[in-house]
């Protein structure tokens, strides 16, 4: 009987554990140390080596348990980069500060000169190294990618975001602007028009129903707003609410915080934050629905990470839809991007494969001058297309905040849930016949499963 049919070298999926296991023991007796180390060579394990033989490593094996040989190193991930805030974006004001009771929320604005937020870059992480001696990639840290933005610089030397003009701080997930301020001290009415500024806009009382505000900062709302048009690039405030009549129209590239929300079409670029109740309306957030406290009835309701509410549907079973996913316009970008890089995988794998039938031909009888010709230009064409594969990737890596991890998502009732309620995540769909309450729902194994909270 050979040495392989008696024992056999085995390694972990991830290669940074090897060890030898027994097949046979009519034979083991005649195993030797020298024939462990010579099926260590021949399996060309030659990073992390333990030393085995202090042990009692026939023993081990005639126990029937792995002997462990060899430990690679496992790589180590790099850090995300982040924002360190100089200046408090606390937006909360305390009884002293109020001027009415409208009052809720302060305006975070900077002086020429203040200093904003300093980049924290991201780290590299460290290589790992399996037992064969190849190296493992780590996942490095993701760099801020927020942006210097209107009145705004970056001191390249000290990474630091500098105010350059005195106004209102408005922070996306993408820029830091600092814009003046546009204020209207009561109702928009006839005498004012409509309101379409290129800063930040406060009006400190209510928008009926026909009036259209545009802003490409933030909107700062203290009233009711009716059937109206809204549209803010930062984030929009509603202290009242939202009496949409299905006519209103609320858009901003931030967050939408307000009090309630009624027959109303909401779309945010982030949070949508409500205290009371949605009813009837249609909301898309690409980031988290909250209405922790409040109800959500009728209409639908759609995230891209999570939905916190308390209540959903009422006793009457009105048909109320809660989803959590991907729009189509981001589901159309990764299709396109995943059948790029199916066909550069492809392409990638027929150059690994040519190039190693000419390095084996270069060893054996060398190579002609076509086809060192054809070696170069295919080490070329390998790393171009590498490039371009990691491109990609990074791009996805990009799109992942907006795509939302599935894995990651759920929906969270406080409260309870009546019947004639549709959870949805991606592509999958439940429908609630009965009242359920206090639960968590997710997405596991293709299946949306509720769990007690």
């Amino acid at each position: 009987m050979e040495l392989k049919d008696v024992l056999r070298v085995n390694y972990s999926k991830d290669k940074l554990k090897a060890w030898i296991e027994l097949l046979d023991s009519s034979f083991f007796d005649e195993v030797t140390e020298e024939d462990v180390g010579f099926l260590i060579e021949k399996a060309k394990i030659n990073f992390g080596l333990v030393e085995w033989q202090q042990s009692d490593w026939k023993q081990i094996l005639a126990n029937h348990q792995p002997l462990i040989i060899a430990k690679g190193i496992p790589p180590e991930n790099g850090e995300d980069g982040y924002l360190e805030w100089k200046i408090t974006l606390n937006s909360s004001i305390s009884e002293e500060e109020k001027f009415s009771f409208r009052d809720v929320t302060k305006i975070p604005s900077v002086n020429k000169g203040d200093k904003i937020a300093t980049i924290v870059p991201a780290t590299e992480g460290k290589e790992g190294t399996d037992v064969f001696g190849n190296p493992i990639r780590q996942k490095k840290g993701v760099g801020v990618r927020t942006k210097a933005g209107k009145n705004v610089e970056i001191e390249e030397e000290t990474n630091v975001f500098v105010a350059t003009a005195e106004g209102q701080l408005s922070i996306t997930t993408k820029f830091i602007h600092v814009f003046p301020l546009y204020e209207l001290s009561g109702d928009l009415s006839l005498e004012t028009g409509n309101i379409d500024f290129v800063g930040s806009v406060t009006i400190r009382g209510n928008v009926g129903t026909g009036y259209s505000v545009k802003a490409k900062g933030d909107l700062f709302i203290s009233g009711l707003v009716e059937g109206a048009f809204l549209q803010a690039g930062g984030n929009i405030v509603i202290n009242e609410g939202i009496s949409g009549m299905d006519k209103a129209y609320i858009k901003a590239e931030g967050n939408i915080e307000t009090n309630y929300i009624n027959q109303a079409k909401i779309e945010t670029g982030n949070n949508l934050v409500v205290k009371k109740s949605i009813l009837h309306s249609d909301c898309v957030a690409e980031g988290d629905i909250i209405c922790q406290n409040g109800s959500i009835i009728g209409g639908s309701n759609s995230a891209g990470r999570q939905i916190e509410v308390k209540n959903v549907g009422n006793f009457a079973f009105t048909k109320t839809e809660l989803a959590l996913g991907i729009n189509k316009k981001v589901s159309e970008q990764v299709e396109q991007l995943n059948e790029q890089l199916s066909a550069l995988k492809d392409n990638q794998n027929k150059l690994v494969l040519l190039g190693n039938q000419l390095q084996k031909k270069k060893k054996q009888s060398g190579l002609n001058t076509k086809e060192r010709i054809v070696l170069l230009k295919q080490r070329h064409s390998l790393e171009k297309v590498t490039k371009d594969i990691e491109q990609i990737q990074l791009e996805m890596t990009e799109l992942q905040w907006t795509i939302g991890n599935f894995t990651e998502m759920s929906i969270n009732v406080y409260g309870k849930a009546f019947g004639n309620v549709e959870l949805n995540i991606g592509k999958y769909s439940r429908l609630l016949k009965d009242e359920h309450s206090c639960f968590k729902s997710y997405l596991k194994d293709m299946e949306i499963v509720m769990e007690p909270l």
